[in-house]
């Protein structure tokens, strides 16, 4: 288990939630944060995670934390168990503190990067009070966030719990079976861009030698980049995340072709 040694605060507190920018939950969460840390340097991944999208928050947080130093708190909140018996935790992996409820946020993070060290945040009096039993991630998880990027060592804050008991959710895994690479759809970005964790080495072919097909939509080849073909093109490409792309230049993929979060992805070796 990783000592509490590697973990040395930076200052910086990623914040990441489904509660959108039109009401004003965003802005107290970081009031929270600010009156308990004022030095803290507040930056927001996104706040547009569908309403109760664990899974689409997993990704996002995924494809982010690795753009930030060792010693930052990301702070997640996608929680439709707030207020039930759903465990709110802290965990360590590389440096990086990630404070959220136990729901399978985590998922695509521990994919990457096995917790080392993982907290129950069952320390009452480090909570905000009155402690609202629908808004935990102003009265419980800023609080710690606080605290962590004040420099507080994790075992004040709670209890140690094994890493291995948090929550995973159930995710299609990549699979290589002979010339065939297959995987979900598990994100879609507002460009219409379908997202999936296919990666460059799970290829059965080299990128040239490959086809994809999602859906109706089939393509030949993986390109290096959107401007490889002409505007209106369906293409396949490694996008920013690292993960396979299906992509409609300058259009919209997944309404194109009708694609859907969970749509199966092949990449096959051309004979």
């Amino acid at each position: 288990m990783a000592s509490e040694d590697s973990w040395k605060p930076s200052g910086i507190v990623t914040l990441l939630s489904d509660f959108g920018l039109s009401d004003n939950y965003v802005g107290q969460v970081k009031g929270v944060i600010l009156t308990l840390a004022p030095e803290a340097r507040l930056v927001d991944l996104t706040h547009g995670v569908p309403p109760q999208d664990v899974l689409e928050g997993s990704f996002q947080l995924a494809t982010a934390w690795e753009a930030f130093p060792p010693g930052t708190v990301h702070l997640a909140v996608v929680d439709p168990g707030v207020g039930t018996e759903r465990r709110a935790v802290a965990w360590l992996a590389a440096g990086h503190c990630f404070v959220m409820p136990d729901n399978g946020l985590g998922t695509l993070v521990f994919q990457q990067q096995p917790p080392e060290l993982a907290i129950l945040l069952d320390r009452e009096e480090f909570f905000r009070r009155p402690v609202s039993r629908t808004f935990h991630g102003r009265d419980l998880f800023a609080p710690i966030a606080a605290r962590l990027v004040s420099g507080y060592p994790l075992d004040a804050l709670g209890t140690r719990i094994d890493p291995h008991s948090l929550v995973r959710l159930d995710v299609e895994p990549v699979r290589r079976v002979g010339n065939r690479t297959t995987g979900p759809v598990v994100s879609i970005d507002h460009f219409g861009n379908c997202r999936t964790l296919i990666r460059p080495e799970h290829l059965p072919s080299p990128p040239e030698r490959v086809v994809v097909r999602c859906g109706a939509a089939r393509i030949r080849g993986i390109v290096p980049a959107f401007g490889a073909v002409p505007p209106g093109r369906t293409l396949a490409v490694f996008g920013s995340h690292g993960g396979l792309e299906i992509a409609v230049r300058e259009g919209n993929a997944a309404r194109a072709w009708e694609i859907s979060r969970g749509t199966p992805v092949e990449v096959i070796a051309e004979g």
